[in-house]
């Protein structure tokens, strides 16, 4: 039987680095007969050359265009997934780390890394030793920020936290120099609640660095954790509540009425003292808080507070070393002179943590806080859990928060 030798080509679809989709090319010299692998092989017994094989693979890493729109209302272009981030807020890594499997190797750049937990950044660096080569570039506020700074790293997106319009000028001049910039939050983002802003910001990135559907299996866990709770506070007494942030020696610095936080407060059903300062924190009077005695006193603080004999807690914190701290500091100042604090009914949790994407876990606190009883079935250990389960690349491990009980007195 006569036989008939071509070329076959095949097309294979595979998956490269960090998810990019790749494209095999094969090229085969095949034979047809009728006669399946017996006449193949008869007639491979015929022939006196041997049959060339031959497979030429070609990797092309796949690179569409994206197109976003952040929360500044401005479109972003971007020629492909960002490799190369350069951003003014190192907690960043932690939204990176919900949705990419080496979040450090993304981050070209940050400003002040001093700002992200001891703990936390030692965890990072024992999975990730390249944390510790990130270049130290730009600013937190554009008023200290250098374009030139952000540039001298290569990046090819600059991510900011927060719009501020001072980074107008710098996003100018990053633009002409070919780097978007991308504003996680911002002006489109007003009164929509920490559930959708949150999600915005984790699912924006996600979508900037090729990762859209983990971006979105995230947003969807967030809205509908904060949703059980949300859907129970609305109609519910407000509760009294005294925020003392950053605690220390002295009492009380409050989140103010442009503070998020006092929202956050509001939707868990409680009514912060300091809700009427104006701007975004400021402190209040002995007297002032002594007169309004709020029926739940919240702390924040963390490893930074150290030196000063503040409220320590946060990344490899273990509970005693917090519980410690914790109790060294409602005796400072005239914290033990309120009736919450007497009355057992005194909590403290993470700063870091409540200004974090991971801010569910610290919502969760205040509504069990506020409401114990409308809340019993919260347990924010287990929403923790379930993050670090389903979608941290490191596990958040520590001590965050201490849930003091209604009348257990203080220790």
């Amino acid at each position: 039987m006569r036989q008939r030798y071509g070329w076959r080509l095949q097309l294979r679809c595979g998956s490269g680095y960090h998810g990019e989709p790749e494209v095999l090319v094969v090229m085969c010299r095949h034979g047809q007969n009728g006669g399946g692998r017996a006449g193949l092989s008869a007639a491979l017994g015929r022939l006196w050359l041997p049959l060339v094989l031959l497979v030429v693979i070609v990797s092309v890493p796949a690179r569409a265009d994206i197109l976003l729109s952040d929360a500044a209302g401005r479109e972003v272009h971007l020629a492909g997934p960002a490799q190369r981030i350069v951003t003014n807020e190192s907690l960043l890594l932690l939204s990176l780390a919900l949705v990419d499997p080496d979040p450090v190797a993304r981050i070209a750049g940050w400003a002040a890394p001093q700002r992200l937990d001891q703990g936390v950044f030692e965890a990072y660096r024992k999975r990730f030793p390249a944390i510790e080569r990130i270049a130290e570039v730009g600013a937190v506020v554009p008023a200290a920020a250098s374009a030139e700074a952000i540039l001298s790293v290569r990046p090819d997106l600059f991510v900011v936290s927060m719009w501020e319009s001072g980074w107008g000028e710098i996003a100018e001049t990053l633009a002409a120099a070919g780097v978007p910039v991308l504003f996680l939050d911002g002006p489109i983002n007003d009164g929509k609640g920490p559930a959708e802003t949150t999600a915005f910001s984790v699912e924006l990135l996600a979508k900037a660095i090729g990762r859209e559907a983990r971006g979105k299996a995230f947003g969807d866990f967030l809205r509908a954790r904060y949703k059980r709770i949300t859907d129970r506070t609305i109609g519910l007494k407000p509760v009294s509540v005294l925020v003392d942030a950053h605690a220390g020696a002295i009492c009380c610095s409050s989140p103010g009425k442009e503070n998020r936080m006092t929202e956050y407060l509001r939707l868990a059903g409680g009514a912060s003292i300091g809700a009427g300062v104006p701007g975004y924190s400021g402190q209040l009077s002995a007297e002032y808080v002594l007169g309004a005695d709020p029926a739940v006193y919240i702390a924040t603080g963390g490893p930074h507070l150290a030196a000063e004999g503040g409220l320590v807690l946060g990344g490899g914190v273990e509970a005693t070393t917090a519980q410690v701290s914790f109790a060294g500091m409602l005796g400072q100042d005239m914290r033990n002179a309120l009736s919450a604090v007497g009355e057992g009914r005194a909590h403290v949790v993470s700063h870091q943590l409540s200004i974090s994407v991971l801010n569910i876990v610290v919502f969760e606190c205040f509504a069990k806080w506020l409401h114990p009883e409308v809340f019993a079935d919260i347990d924010p250990a287990e929403t923790l859990a379930e993050i670090n389960r389903t979608f941290l690349t490191v596990p958040l491990e520590g001590t965050f928060w201490i849930d003091s009980k209604p009348g257990q007195a203080a220790q």
